[in-house]
């Protein structure tokens, strides 16, 4: 049967199976619609309806005596069209603004506590990335020693944001030569992206003239370290023991998908990083390119500290509380960009 516009039968219908199937996790019958909900026609009725939203893709049948699940057009078209909007209840965005508010200035506790909450609140698997640090402006370097051999040198960005990186150094340098290059260094880069930082380092740098140049040259030997575009490992996990909880993850095998997902921490990152916007990303089972995603629904969005942004958002599969999710996403992202204001102003 080709698409056409659903009618209001078949939209009520489709909308009833939707929210049945996301809180039973058990298909969907003609006789159960007709006792269950407020349809108010027979269960013949019901059944012939379903028959066409099968033909149509927006419903399949697991088995042949078994009721009806939303397949992933069902659940499109349920979030695009029949979705009732939802905001959080007033408990919850306080229990996630007073979470949020009450870490430290720590930018990595803040993000641990925000995927934490999104894995909690929505019952799936919760994930933020870290900032993205090369869209920050170098505003500063500070080169401190630690012992002999270590210096640690401590990156400002105008946003706030702070990075550290600890550089192993053959022999002992002065307080002096550390304030030195810290200075040149400062002097050459103040106001360039991270980016640009490392793009140009080298050739900002090789005419300074140090009667030693030690410090200088191991800053430079670190420059990638330093100045990285923020490693595949800047990903913080909440809830994944929520996400195995579902009964689509009741056999061994599908345990073994869920690791397989959170272990692909390159994949996860790619699809986060560019699925996510200023507007929320919704992706769902199949219409994910990803072979690793197309058991799975993933809503995202971003949040930011000054020009610097970063994404977090949940994945879970598509047999998945949609309304609630989204709002917890949208709440959240716009949670932590306050959070990390307050925090770094």
């Amino acid at each position: 049967m080709l698409d056409r516009v659903l009618t209001e039968r078949e939209m009520a219908i489709l909308g009833c199976v939707v929210e049945n199937y996301v809180q039973t996790a058990t298909p969907v019958g003609s006789r159960y619609l007709a006792k269950h909900s407020p349809l108010g026609v027979s269960p013949a009725t019901i059944r012939n309806v379903m028959n066409d939203l099968e033909e149509m893709g927006y419903l399949c049948q697991p088995h042949v005596s078994a009721g009806r699940i939303p397949s992933d057009k069902g659940y499109r078209f349920y979030v695009d069209s029949l979705m009732p909007l939802r905001k959080l209840r007033k408990l919850e965005r306080q229990i996630i603004a007073d979470n949020l508010q009450n870490y430290s200035a720590d930018v990595n506790e803040i993000l641990d506590v925000a995927s934490q909450m999104l894995g909690k609140v929505s019952a799936q698997l919760g994930i933020v990335l870290e900032p993205k640090f090369y869209q920050g402006v170098f505003e500063k370097m500070d080169l401190v020693s630690v012992s002999e051999n270590r210096v640690l040198a401590v990156i400002s960005i105008q946003s706030g944001l702070v990075k550290t990186i600890m550089m192993e150094i053959k022999s002992g340098v002065s307080r002096d030569q550390l304030e030195q290059t810290s200075w040149i260094i400062n002097e050459r880069l103040h106001g360039l992206s991270l980016k640009e930082v490392k793009e140009s380092i080298d050739a900002r740098l090789s005419d300074v003239a140090l009667s030693d140049d030690r410090v200088l040259r191991y800053v430079l030997s670190y420059s990638d370290k330093l100045f990285s575009l923020t490693g595949r490992d800047g990903l913080h996990f909440g809830g994944a023991n929520n996400i195995v909880a579902n009964p689509e993850f009741s056999e061994k095998s599908d345990v073994a998908r869920v690791l397989d997902l959170i272990e692909g921490r390159e994949s996860l990152w790619q699809k986060f990083d560019q699925g996510a916007d200023d507007k929320l990303y919704i992706r769902i089972g199949s219409e994910n390119e990803e072979d690793l995603f197309h058991n799975y629904s993933v809503v995202a969005t971003r949040y930011h500290i000054g020009n610097v942004t970063g994404a977090l958002g949940v994945v879970g599969p598509t047999r998945m509380r949609y309304a609630k999710v989204i709002s917890l996403v949208d709440y959240v992202g716009d949670a932590l960009t306050k959070a990390l204001g307050d925090k770094l102003s």
